[in-house]
C-alpha cells in the first residue's frame, strides 16, 4: 500500500467540510513523506500509526461542532443530488404516471403475471443486495446508475431499521408512454418488520428495470 492510499483511506472517514479534509491529507502526507526520506519504511509507519479507520475516529472527535454540523449538512444535498441523479427517469414518469398513464395491457405488450413476478424479484434482490444480478436485469441506462451506495442512500431516505422483510401488500400496474417508448409502471407495497415501503417500478417492452422509486 502506498502512503496516498494509506491517507485516503483515513481522510475519506474523516466527517468534516472538504477544504478541512484537504488539510488533513496534506499534513499526513507531509509527515509520512518525512519519515520516509529518513529511511523509514511505509509499513512500519502504517503499523505504528494504527488502522486508518481508527486515526479516522480520532479526527472526528476533534472537529469542531460548527464543521461537524457543516459537513452533516453537505452531505444531505450530496446524498440528495446523488439520489435525484440515480433516479431522474422515474421521478418524471411518476409526474406522468396519472394525467398521461394508460391502462395496463392496452399496448398487449406486457403480460400482468410476469409483470408481478418481476417486481417481486426486484424487490428481493434489493433486499439481499444482489446488485450484480439487478444490473444484468436492468436496462443499460439504470446499469450506469445503480451502485450499492447509490441504493442504500435512497432506503435511508425511506427510513431508517426497515427490519426483515414480512409480505407483499397491494399492487398497482398501469403503462406509461414517454417519447415513443412504452413501459409498464408499478407500485407495490411491501411490509418490513418497523415500515411499509412503497417501490415505482418501471419495466421496458423487454422486461428490463428501467426505473426505480423507493418511499
Amino acid at each position: 500500500m502506498t502512503a496516498e492510499t494509506y491517507v485516503n483511506q483515513i481522510v475519506k472517514k474523516v466527517k468534516c467540510p472538504k477544504k478541512r479534509r484537504d488539510e488533513i491529507r496534506r499534513q499526513l502526507l507531509a509527515d509520512i513523506t518525512m519519515e520516509m526520506e529518513q529511511g523509514e519504511k511505509i509499513e512500519k509507519i502504517m503499523l505504528r500509526m494504527g488502522e486508518p479507520i481508527a486515526i479516522a475516529e480520532e479526527f472526528n472527535q476533534n472537529i469542531p461542532q460548527e464543521e461537524a454540523k457543516k459537513y452533516k449538512r453537505g452531505r444531505r444535498i450530496k446524498v440528495f443530488i446523488c439520489i435525484a441523479a440515480v433516479l431522474m427517469a422515474a421521478v418524471l414518469a411518476a409526474v406522468w404516471f396519472l394525467p398521461f398513464g394508460k391502462d395496463f395491457g392496452s399496448s398487449g405488450l406486457f403480460d400482468e403475471k410476469t409483470v408481478e413476478e418481476r417486481s417481486k424479484e426486484v424487490i428481493q434482490l434489493l433486499d439481499a443486495e444482489d446488485y450484480d444480478t439487478l444490473l444484468e436485469e436492468s436496462n443499460a441506462y439504470m446499469q450506469k446508475v445503480i451502485t450499492k451506495e447509490t441504493i442504500d442512500e435512497a432506503k435511508k431516505l425511506a427510513g431508517e431499521n426497515w427490519g426483515e422483510f414480512q409480505s407483499f401488500g397491494k399492487l398497482y400496474m398501469a403503462e406509461q408512454k414517454q417519447q415513443g417508448k412504452t413501459r409498464a409502471v408499478v407500485q407495490m407495497n411491501a411490509a418490513y418488520e418497523n415500515i411499509v415501503v412503497t417501490y415505482t417500478l418501471f419495466f421496458d417492452k423487454d422486461m428490463k428495470l428501467s426505473g426505480l422509486y423507493i418511499k
